[in-house]
């Protein structure tokens, strides 16, 4: 019994220790200090104390912002008037802490929303963080593109997740956004992903290209972000099959030519032609015109050296768009196929034909941003008119 008692007084005096440890917290008057003490007792906290604790950091943080500015909303009405308005500001410094608040409201709206000692769900601080920091977080865009200006990317990633991760987070779940709505998710989001990329980040950078597919006007951009984030990653076996199946999800979602290319090349680079050509069929079959399965149809026909197919299917291709690599690809075929011709007529007929579809591809892509249709043609050139013709010279790559 005298244990029991003892254990029991313990935990009366633990309980108060904590208790007055948020009591603590909550009579500071020091950001640095009031997030220190909330780290060392948070573990002991209620859900209750621990949605004090937070709003109390979003209070001192918000004495800095507000402070700052109101000051350079003086200086500005003073120059509006014609008049010397150049009190100096801690812009810097005022970005900064409206980051901290927004971040710590998130914590708070966390636990604020948790139920309290006596079991019930009665957010307090829900509402008046909503409120205050909606209208606010355009600031966070400002202070993204200031750093940037800066070439401090670690800094613009800071103020672009602070923006990004509180507009996707519970605070703002249930807040009317119909006449404000937030307009700058998608590409803030497009951007911070940019930045993460650029960082090697790619869980990070994935993270952001989620939220920006979920915009229709970042949709695309984002897109293509997440499918070089996807190749690049291509280092093992496992790494390609991971991709494979992450495409597979993307192109259950979404049809378009860009996603189905992707995959369907990724089919044929792992060996699974089955797969590809059963992928390519059906696109054709929806679609007859559908550019990009007959070049690839006739991709993988070329890296099995079936030149006929292949011919006949970049001629399909290149009949509903003509493209420069699909051009290229249609002269190293139709070369190819020459070269295993005895017959000398039927050889001059084919380069010559080759001729027509390189130089098709030169003029579309002269600067070979598409395909290297230089020395195919060059080569036919050469079979054709000899070293010395004026235009073999011109694409002499010893020259």
């Amino acid at each position: 019994m005298k244990k029991l008692f003892v254990m029991a007084l313990m935990a009366a005096v633990a309980s108060s220790s904590f208790a007055q440890d948020v009591k603590s917290i909550l009579k500071t008057k020091d950001y640095a200090e009031a997030k220190s003490m909330l780290q060392a007792c948070e573990s002991t906290l209620s859900n209750e104390e621990k949605a004090k604790a937070y709003n109390k950091l979003v209070e001192l943080s918000m004495q800095k912002f507000n402070k700052e500015s109101a000051i350079m909303s003086e200086n500005q009405v003073m120059q509006q008037m014609g008049q010397k308005g150049d009190k100096p500001v801690d812009k810097e410094g005022m970005y900064a802490a409206l980051a901290k608040a927004l971040n710590d409201a998130v914590e708070c709206d966390k636990y604020d929303k948790l139920p309290n000692a006596k079991g019930k769900v009665a957010p307090k601080f829900h509402k008046k963080n909503q409120n205050t920091f909606w209208p606010l977080r355009v600031h966070l865009i400002n202070a993204g593109q200031d750093c940037l200006q800066k070439q401090d990317n670690k800094g613009a990633l800071a103020f672009y997740d602070a923006y990004v991760m509180s507009g996707t987070s519970s605070l703002f779940a249930d807040y009317d956004k119909t006449k404000t709505p937030d307009t700058y998710l998608g590409d803030v989001a497009r951007v911070a992903g940019v930045i993460a990329y650029q960082d090697k980040n790619f869980d990070l950078a994935n993270k952001y290209c989620d939220i920006a597919l979920e915009d229709t006007a970042s949709y695309k951009d984002a897109l293509n972000l997440k499918m070089a984030m996807m190749q690049q990653q291509m280092k093992t076996k496992e790494d390609s099959i991971k991709c494979l199946k992450d495409f597979e999800n993307l192109y259950a979602k979404d049809k378009s030519e860009n996603i189905f290319t992707n995959l369907a090349t990724l089919y044929g680079n792992l060996g699974m032609k089955d797969k590809q050509a059963k992928m390519i069929d059906e696109r054709l079959a929806q679609d007859p015109k559908c550019f990009m399965a007959w070049a690839v149809k006739g991709q993988a026909e070329m890296n099995e050296s079936k030149w006929d197919e292949a011919i006949a299917d970049f001629k399909k291709a290149n009949e509903i768009k003509p493209n420069a690599l699909v051009l290229t690809w249609l002269g190293y075929c139709i070369n190819n196929k020459a070269a295993n011709i005895q017959d000398a007529k039927q050889q001059k007929a084919l380069l010559t034909e080759t001729q027509n579809y390189l130089e098709k591809a030169r003029d579309l892509d002269p600067d070979q941003k598409e395909a290297n249709w230089r020395y195919l043609l060059y080569s036919t050139y050469y079979n054709l008119y000899g070293a010395e013709d004026s235009r073999t010279k011109a694409l002499d790559p010893n020259k």
